[in-house]
């Protein structure tokens, strides 16, 4: 056999497929980033990982790559560039991104920095929303979109915004918002800027599937759309109605779904346009543009069968040509795509703390007259595997793992006698493995099989924290080791979290044609071992939660510099434990004055000595003030 080379790695993980350009392997087995998809402005990621150790940075860590974002954002423009020049588009592209997917500060700060020369807005689907989007978005003539449930101080904010020389839009969710709006203009003697959104009948492709059509949450139906045109026209506010509205939810699996959403929206905004809303210059085609997270271009929930370059000249084409023929102005198109200009540019690394696999002695274990029948003939199983009947030794090692199992617990069978049944079951269970995996093969009958030969890594992390997508949803999202890569993985894994959860961890994972509940790994001797999660820039560290009191993790911001290296340009330090605390009511004073008591009636009881309760007194503040995950103390 050859040696393993980076290559085999790379291609094993599928690195060309889900990473856009923006990952590689590096001869000596390194994961590589690639922030501005150059070759020569690479970051390799386990040298990041060792500055920010040596620096104090804690793992687990989130890892922000700000070119990556700018990159996303830069693609994303040039994209309905290109299709409004391939198709004379007289409208133009005007971008927003939706706060909720990541509500971070420096995120959203770098999206406007990064946005500006493009004219990026934000959308805000919230109160909170709206007062980060007002206090920041200095972009000249940049939209800001109001979505979402409104109250009368939501209105109010938003309209006063105009007079602070932004350019906010207040879309009609409802059609009881239309009097609200109305009314708060007319009590300030503002003209409002006005969006109404359609509840389509399109639904859309994936797991938010159930989020569009007749059924959506918001929007107006045709017959409300109508009566809030007749309403605004009533009170001479008609030329208010700037914006038609859609939304068929996020992550659009399929291209088709995108195309009829389009054509339906398109003929409700030509169909507004001769009820006389003429002054309606904008579609907002929301979000949905999706990531192929595994890379394979299907419809897969975690994936998408079309790219960014066909979305842009569908959108494009379309409103051109229904436009085109109704004779009317193309509008401006606004998009939505907070998803796709967010989710590369942060991953998460963490530590491999612990491996959990059978210890038990493989091999040629010994058994005698006096032992249990059941135990002779377990070990007949094994002795007579052979690649013709792989099947049925898998079976006979299955009932006699059972019927071990039964008799130790009538009695039967004693506690040594169990230990050799399991022996003898896993050396058997190994032979087939082996067998197979020489045939290249893993036939449905030996399903359960794999789960039994699989190990299990234990990382210094937090799936409800970090990746809770992964969890509720079961999103896959690429997991590989960050080193090590020009040497073959040869254990099969799945990976578990430091939560006392079953729930908390990872069994979804990239393959060649479908997922995979297993991933390939290498041998884990105690030293460190570093794998990373991916294109988790989106929606999961607003989602994450505190499962176990694990808190927010420190996360960086990196940044290519002009000489061709990186800086460090910001640190989030992650929760210490008395901050999670807080966030549930406790108190450190009173929690430590209540310990302090506690020692105090444990020396006076002779419990404890002096010494002892020191150390218990040092440790107890000590992990107060600590970071919520574990930590080297070697």
């Amino acid at each position: 056999m050859s040696e393993w080379t980076p290559k085999q790695s790379s291609d094993l993980y599928r690195v060309p497929n889900w990473g856009a350009g923006f990952f590689s392997v590096s001869e000596d087995g390194d994961l590589l980033v690639h922030p501005r998809l150059s070759a020569g402005s690479a970051i390799n990621l386990p040298k990041l990982a060792s500055e920010l150790d040596g620096r104090g940075v804690r793992r687990p860590i989130l890892i922000r790559f700000s070119d990556i974002l700018a990159t996303r954002i830069e693609g994303l423009a040039g994209s309905f560039e290109e299709a409004i020049d391939e198709h004379d588009y007289e409208g133009r592209w005007r971008g927003v991104y939706p706060i909720k997917v990541n509500q971070q500060a420096k995120v959203v700060e770098e999206i406007i920095e990064f946005g500006a020369p493009f004219g990026v807005g934000l959308e805000a689907g919230s109160k909170p929303e709206l007062l980060i989007a007002l206090a920041l978005l200095d972009t000249k003539n940049a939209l800001l979109i109001c979505n979402g449930y409104k109250d009368r101080a939501y209105v109010e904010t938003a309209l006063l915004a105009q007079r602070l020389g932004r350019n906010p839009i207040i879309v009609i969710d409802r059609y009881t918002e239309i009097d609200l709006v109305i009314k708060s203009a007319a009590a300030l003697g503002i003209r409002p800027q006005i969006g109404l959104r359609a509840r389509l009948s399109t639904v859309g492709d994936g797991r938010w599937a159930q989020s569009s059509g007749h059924d959506s949450k918001f929007g107006l139906s045709s017959d409300e759309l109508v009566r809030a045109v007749e309403r605004l026209r009533s009170e001479d506010m008609l030329d208010c109605a700037r914006l038609l509205h859609f939304h068929i939810g996020s992550q659009i699996t399929t291209i088709r779904a995108h195309k009829d959403a389009l054509r339906e929206a398109l003929r409700i905004y030509v169909g507004l346009h001769r009820l006389g809303a003429d002054s309606l210059h904008l579609l907002d085609v929301g979000g949905g543009l999706g990531v192929d997270y595994v890379g394979a271009g299907t419809d897969d929930p975690s994936s998408m069968n079309y790219s960014q370059q066909e979305y842009a000249n569908d959108v494009i084409f379309a409103a051109q040509q229904i436009c085109s023929e109704a004779e009317i102005p193309a509008p401006d198109i606004i998009t939505e795509s907070g998803r796709a200009m967010t989710a590369y540019h942060s991953m998460l690394i963490f530590d491999v703390i612990g491996v959990d696999r059978d210890q038990t002695v493989h091999g040629m274990e010994p058994t005698s007259d006096s032992d249990h029948s059941v135990l002779q003939a377990l070990r007949e199983a094994v002795d007579g595997i052979t690649p013709d009947n792989l099947s049925e030794s898998y079976h006979d090692l299955m009932h006699g793992r059972d019927e071990a199992s039964s008799l130790f617990s009538l009695g039967y069978l004693d506690l040594r006698g169990r230990a050799k049944s399991e022996r003898l079951f896993h050396s058997g269970c190994l032979r087939i493995g082996k067998i197979l995996e020489q045939l290249g093969e893993m036939p449905e009958d030996f399903q359960d099989l794999r789960r039994i030969l699989t190990d299990t890594y234990f990382g210094n992390f937090s799936v409800f924290q970090s990746a809770p997508d992964s969890w509720a949803i079961k999103q896959v999202f690429p997991v590989m080791p960050i080193h090590r890569l020009d040497e073959e993985p040869t254990r099969s894994a799945t990976v578990v979290d430091l939560t006392c959860d079953s729930d908390g961890r990872i069994d979804r994972f990239i393959g060649d044609t479908e997922e995979q509940p297993s991933i390939r790994l290498h041998p884990w001797n105690g030293a460190s071992y570093l794998l990373g999660v991916f294109l988790v820039g989106a929606y999961q560290e607003i989602l994450g939660d505190l499962h176990n009191l694990f808190g927010d993790t420190d996360a960086v911001h990196v940044r290519l510099d002009d000489d061709g290296g990186y800086q460090i340009e910001h640190l989030v330090e992650g929760d210490d434990v008395t901050e999670v605390l807080a966030y549930v009511q406790y108190d450190r004073r009173d929690l430590t004055e209540r310990v302090r008591r506690l020692i105090e009636r444990s020396l006076r009881e002779g419990r404890i000595s002096l010494e002892d309760s020191a150390l218990l007194r040092r440790r107890y503040d000590q992990g107060l003030a600590d970071y919520t995950y574990l930590r080297d103390e070697s």
